[in-house]
């Protein structure tokens, strides 16, 4: 049908075969390019699939890496809390066991200190009542010196007299 309207239209059956061949080539060629487009759509398509599933990936390796990290710094952060809070403890523990060695030592030296001033103090007392027994023994020496003065003076003024 469509070489009679080419015939009709002014053109011989060699003339007519060779526009049909020349059109059934270039259709050819056209559907060979439409198909060769498509494939290359699909493929891109599929390329650009392809490069959003990788920045997915990406993403999501990303936010992994993130997570992982967060996760790594948060349970570091708490191992450090959790070792700093053991450190003030044993420092505090050690502090109270040092407070009480010194209040140990304190009430032995207050001890020491109260034992060596009874002490001094009995001393001073038998000092004070030696002191009082000398004062005495001079005291009577003094008056026993006296009177026998005065026994010798009163027996010599009896004599001479």
């Amino acid at each position: 049908m469509t070489a009679e309207l080419i015939f009709v239209a002014g053109f011989t059956d060699d003339q007519s075969e060779a526009i049909l061949q020349v059109m059934k080539d270039a259709m050819a060629d056209s559907l060979e390019a439409q198909s060769r487009i498509r494939v290359f759509n699909s493929t891109l398509k599929f390329g650009v699939w392809q490069l959003r599933l990788g920045r997915v990936r990406c993403n999501v390796l990303t936010w992994a890496c993130v997570v992982s990290t967060d996760i790594a710094q948060r349970h570091s952060r708490e191992l450090l809390e959790r070792d700093f809070n053991t450190l003030k403890q044993d420092i505090r523990m050690l502090e109270k066991i040092d407070f009480d060695k010194i209040r140990m030592e304190i009430a032995e030296l207050e001890k020491k200190f109260l034992l060596q001033k009874q002490a001094e103090d009995e001393t001073l007392n038998e000092l004070r009542l030696s002191m009082e027994k000398v004062e005495k023994r001079m005291l009577q020496y003094a008056v026993g010196f006296a009177g026998t003065i005065m026994a010798v003076g009163a027996a010599l003024l009896r004599l001479v007299l």
